[in-house]
């Protein structure tokens, strides 16, 4: 057996049979692609259902909500003294004592949604606008700074908005405006003139000792829900992203493994062909051994004997023309044309076998 010369791949001669590799390729590729795409859709849309059930658990999940400001059931209004009248004062006391046949919880409820009916009535009629209690007022109207920049001149426009607690106007596309630096707003009292007293009712809800911690475990409350949404959002989309990222790597991987696997069995048949035709040519070089890890070992080993044997043939050839050619100069015909035929025989069938 002929030792083996080591050679070595190279990646720029691993396409030696390109039609046989590439179709072979293209084919495990394909079916790989066929068969990824269809555990990407079933996964996909397990992760879409396991999303909204996500979602709707978070959005279903209530906020404490900001307490409704109301005023006080118990509205007697304080008395201011005009004179000293004493018949007055009997007067105002029987007033004060006499009892209300309304009752507090639907003022209360009236007045929980009347400031904010205020300002529906004051802003919105000529825009299109949603007002909520402690929330910004977006306003959608043409010329909207200039149109807001007026309304806010206006004491009773802001002092609706101050009653209903909201901070900030904000035009559709524009500016913000902040309500505390309005023109400041008239104190509206309710003045009550008898023949002898003048009572002074001022409109102030009364707010919850914990009406500030309320709001803020609202809000919170909010931006951990939209905190929680992004991120299961942002998850389903870190398995579309794996998925895609393994189907790429695997057609890569698929494509340089089938290449190089074709190549163990390409590698073989193109040595062949190469010795083939050299022996067309006249030419029987030394067959080296195949390189580790290729395929076709039992055909190749057969070719070699072949080859093995053509030599042979060739090397016997050889001797006997050496021979006959020795004979004819000892019997005195070395100068004969068929011995100098068989030295130009003898010299080309030599060198058809120099290595």
């Amino acid at each position: 057996m002929a030792p083996n010369k080591g050679y070595k791949r190279s990646w720029k001669n691993l396409l030696l049979n390109k039609r046989y590799q590439l179709r072979f390729t293209l084919f495990m590729v394909g079916i790989s692609a066929v068969l990824m795409l269809g555990l990407g859709v079933w996964v996909m849309r397990e992760a879409n259902d396991a999303t909204a059930v996500a979602k709707n658990h978070v959005v279903g999940e209530p906020c404490t909500r900001i307490p409704i400001l109301a005023e006080p059931a118990d509205n007697t209004p304080a008395p201011t003294s005009l004179d000293d009248d004493s018949g007055s004062a009997a007067a105002t006391g029987s007033a004060a004592a006499m009892p209300s046949s309304t009752d507090p919880k639907d003022v209360a409820r009236h007045n929980a949604m009347a400031d904010v009916v205020d300002v529906a009535n004051l802003w919105c009629t000529n825009a299109a606008c949603k007002p909520e209690r402690a929330m910004p007022l977006t306003i959608k109207v043409d010329k909207c700074d200039a149109w807001v920049k007026d309304k806010l001149t206006d004491p009773v426009m802001v002092d609706a908005l101050k009653t209903a607690l909201i901070p900030v106007v904000k035009c559709d596309g524009g500016s913000s405006f902040s309500v505390s630096d309005a023109a400041p707003p008239e104190h509206h009292v309710k003045v009550q003139i008898d023949e002898s007293s003048m009572k002074l009712t001022p409109e102030l809800p009364k707010i919850p000792a914990d009406y500030t911690d309320s709001i803020v475990k609202h809000w919170e409350c909010n931006v951990r829900h939209a905190a929680q949404l992004e991120d299961t959002e942002a998850k389903r989309m870190f398995i579309l992203y794996i998925l895609i990222g393994t189907g790429v790597l695997l057609a890569l991987g698929l494509a340089i493994y089938g290449i190089k696997m074709t190549h163990r069995v390409a590698g073989p048949l193109f040595k062949i062909s190469l010795y083939l035709h050299k022996m067309k040519e006249g030419r029987f070089d030394k067959v080296w051994n195949l390189r580790k890890g290729d395929q076709l070992v039992e055909f190749y080993d057969h070719f070699k004997r072949a080859h093995a044997g053509v030599v042979k043939l060739e090397q016997d050839d050889i001797d006997q023309i050496k021979t006959v050619i020795a004979a004819a100069k000892e019997g005195g015909c070395g100068d004969h044309e068929v011995v100098r035929e068989l030295e130009a025989v003898l010299v080309r069938k030599e060198k058809s076998l120099a290595e």
